[in-house]
């Protein structure tokens, strides 16, 4: 698997992707924070999510649209190095009246976001074959877990010595490298030069950006493998959102440990993720890609009811480092599934279609289900019902989607 990094292209969006997303982690740790330290106020952090979700509600579809039309490389060129220079304005941010800049730079950031995630997701599949796309998007998947592993507590030590200004400017500088390496990849990332030159000859006008996509929207109607994993990306998305607001009140209220504790179970999750990737492409080989995605949501489900189910310190870490593996296939199964099955000139609606349902269920889930039924039901069955879902969307798969996909 790791002879792909030999590869100059793979390897260089690679690294920098891994660059990249360890500077997200070490601003998206440190700036809740520091958001709560100089207001004091959970509004002001909810305020915060709110402007991470609502560009993906609003531009992910839009932004698909768009990168399809263009050299995807460039796109996530010019996106990260605006990153990089977008976050700027956060050196200005020194106590709550100033907070405002901060929820213009999240917005502007996260928008610029919706177009590097499709970009990326349409490039890899141009710089390796297609019998190793299970092993690109495992190495992808470790590269995550990676910059999980190494950013939060980097993010954390930084604002600890340097405050919110040396935390913004390793983000930026992190976006800037990341940008150059991409700037380094010599594979064009147009999916189509005849349909590049249409869309320039027709202008970007409304008319001809509702075609486009519609056409996208066609492929999850009428494509049944693309049309199934739609759905359980949707399924699987929602069961997690309901998870993430109530695991640190299962930590504090159930388990009765502390912030520490929940501290490291991150690190020992991305451990197992990282552990997972390496497994992943093996795995590849013995099953198809379809039934590995799968039968990975199904061990997951079971891997969460009986971590929250047994409120014991060393069983929750043990668990959670599992936890990991079939995570970390899942998303390396998923990604090839749809990098497979999506003509690679309709690729980058596809994702935006995805970001902004992704970003509705979201929404709805954090606000609608999960607060609300923690507080009628209670911690664990909430979490009972997330684990559910998620062998839900397992079991879909493995029944609808072909054996051979």
């Amino acid at each position: 698997m790791f002879t792909l990094l030999r590869r100059r292209n793979f390897a260089l969006l690679w690294f920098g992707g891994l660059i990249s997303i360890m500077g997200d982690w070490v601003l998206g740790v440190a700036l809740p924070f520091f958001v709560y330290q100089v207001s004091g106020s959970t509004i002001a952090t909810a305020v915060m999510v709110a402007m991470e979700l609502l560009p993906r509600l609003l531009f992910g579809s839009i932004a698909g649209v768009f990168v399809d039309r263009w050299d995807r490389r460039k796109v996530m060129v010019i996106t990260s190095i605006s990153q990089g220079l977008v976050i700027l304005p956060l050196f200005l941010v020194r106590s709550a009246e100033s907070l405002w800049i901060v929820y213009m730079v999240t917005f502007i950031q996260v928008t610029l976001a919706m177009f590097f995630g499709p970009a990326e997701n349409a490039l890899l599949p141009l710089l390796v074959p297609e019998d190793k796309l299970i092993q690109a998007n495992s190495l992808n998947a470790m590269n995550n877990n990676f910059a999980r592993l190494i950013g939060p507590p980097l993010g954390g030590g930084i604002l600890a010595l340097w405050g919110l200004t040396g935390v913004v400017l390793v983000d930026s500088i992190t976006f800037v490298i990341a940008g150059l390496m991409i700037l380094a990849i010599t594979q064009s990332g147009r999916a189509d030069p005849a349909i590049q030159e249409e869309a320039k000859l027709e202008g970007t006008s409304w008319s001809r950006f509702w075609k486009e996509w519609k056409e996208g929207m066609e492929i999850v109607r009428k494509d049944r493998v693309v049309s199934v994993l739609f759905i359980t990306v949707v399924m699987l998305n929602f069961g997690g959102i309901m998870i993430d607001p109530l695991g640190a009140a299962y930590i504090v209220d159930v388990v009765k440990a502390d912030a520490q504790v929940f501290g490291l179970l991150v690190t020992v999750q991305a451990i197992g993720g990282i552990i997972g990737g390496l497994l992943a492409g093996k795995v590849s080989e013995r099953i198809s890609t379809a039934r590995l995605y799968g039968w990975a949501e199904v061990v997951l489900a079971i891997v969460i009811a009986i971590r929250y189910n047994i409120p014991d310190i060393p069983v929750l870490f043990v668990m959670t480092l599992i936890v990991g593996l079939p995570a970390a296939m899942g998303i390396a199964a998923l990604d090839t599934l749809f990098q497979r099955n999506v003509p690679n000139t309709h690729m980058g609606r596809i994702y935006g279609a995805l970001n902004s349902t992704v970003g509705i269920t979201s929404l709805f889930g954090v606000l609608g289900i999960s607060g609300i039924l923690g507080e009628v039901l209670g911690i664990v069955p909430v979490l009972n019902i997330a684990a559910g879902i998620t062998m839900l969307t397992g079991f879909v798969a493995l029944l609808f989607l072909p054996a051979k996909a």
